[in-house]
């Protein structure tokens, strides 16, 4: 009897979950045995899109976390565990429990971790959105500032959701204006690049807004320390920004094991084809997600239209069809501009987004996709 082909995904994030899903319904088509095993340690499957919400105190935490379990076909089976060592030699993946797992395809959907540990100047009286307990703190900390300067910052590239801090800044400046309090309030945005947002196309509309907001705009600031007594963020060019409430986007890092199994670049990103999404050297390995180092944005919907070229990729290995299947970049996302008005991205490799003016339309498409997302996108229905 043929033995099962052993598909193991590492991550049951966004990416992982997906392709989990996009994988079984693909390879249940064809007639060759397979089992799939998700490694991940703790299964809690997180709607990070909501974290805007959460640090308006508009979104509970609760309300954005799943069992990724539940988002599973029955039949894949699951190791709550943290993966520590892979040895692509031998195709086996070690967990910090002490688990071996073999396999014969691997998928690494392993994310971006939120790594504040790699700079000397962090510290907690700065805050992010990045996590949950961190979108508490911080709106805790928005819901009682009654005047002063927020600056948001980007602490280093690349990271999760490029518009994220734009959309930050454009929520705050809203917020504070229903408060009645945005006279009081002064927001600058620090960005590393020469204008706001790192597509042009979208930047035309997104700049714009930022200067009619009032909300100030420091290009080439690439933050190099923090003096959290004084409340000053120096930059490598020499500027600095004085603050009262400092947000920024914490730095970002792969995963010490792919770094370890040599398979990465600077940063931990993990070398994938950006067409195949094989992982560069390898037919057997795959990956998608927050943590490649594809050259388009990290987000879940990156995630949301990799897995289908990956689940055909990888079902064409097991054929062994030579087939190749090419993911052409495709990115959609939300472009929150206010309480009630959003832009929509929708981009690939060739095309640059054209996203227009904002919109009513996608506002409400955004505060409805959540559902959507953990009933379609998730289990890979659509």
């Amino acid at each position: 009897m043929e033995q099962p082909k052993r598909i193991v995904i590492i991550g049951a994030g966004t990416a992982g979950t997906i392709a989990a899903n996009k994988i079984y319904k693909k390879a249940k088509k064809t007639k060759i045995p397979f089992e799939i095993t998700v490694i991940d340690p703790t299964f809690k499957h997180v709607y990070q899109p909501g974290f805007l919400f959460t640090m308006f105190k508009k979104d509970k935490t609760h309300a954005l976390i799943k069992d990724a379990r539940k988002l599973l076909p029955k039949k894949v089976k699951t190791i709550q565990d943290k993966v520590v060592k892979l040895d692509t030699k031998e195709q086996l993946v070690t967990t910090e429990k002490g688990g071996v797992v073999p396999y014969d395809y691997l998928v690494i959907a392993t994310g971006a971790s939120i790594r504040t540990d790699v700079v000397d100047w962090w510290d907690d009286t700065i805050y992010h959105f990045y996590t949950p307990p961190e979108a508490e703190r911080l709106s805790d900390q928005i819901v009682n500032f009654k005047g002063g300067k927020i600056v948001v910052a980007i602490a280093d590239m690349p990271f999760k959701c490029p518009p994220a801090p734009i959309e930050a800044c454009f929520l705050l400046d809203d917020y504070f204006k229903k408060k009645k309090l945005r006279d009081k309030v002064e927001i600058t945005y620090a960005s590393p690049l020469n204008r706001a947002f790192s597509i042009e196309t979208a930047n035309e509309v997104v700049q714009p807004i930022l200067e009619k907001r009032g909300i100030n705009l420091m290009t080439y600031f690439n933050v190099d320390e923090v003096d959290t007594e004084e409340k000053v963020v120096y930059s490598v060019e020499g500027d600095e920004l004085d603050y009262d409430l400092l947000i920024m986007v914490p730095p970002h890092r792969g995963q010490k094991f792919l770094e370890e199994a040599g398979l990465t670049e600077t940063g931990g990103w993990v070398k994938t084809d950006r067409f195949t999404l094989k992982v560069e050297g390898f037919d057997n390995i795959f990956a998608l997600g927050d943590a490649t180092n594809i050259p388009t944005s990290k987000a879940g919907s990156t995630a949301h239209y990799e897995a289908p070229t990956l689940a055909k990729n990888l079902v064409h290995e097991m054929k062994k069809d030579g087939i190749e299947e090419k993911y052409d970049g495709h990115v959609q996302c939300f472009f929150l501009t206010s309480f009630g008005r959003s832009l929509f991205l929708d981009f690939n490799y060739q095309n640059p987004p054209r996203p227009g003016k904002p919109s009513k339309f996608w506002w409400w498409f955004k505060l409805i996709f959540k559902p959507f997302y953990f009933r379609f996108v998730a289990t890979g229905r659509v």
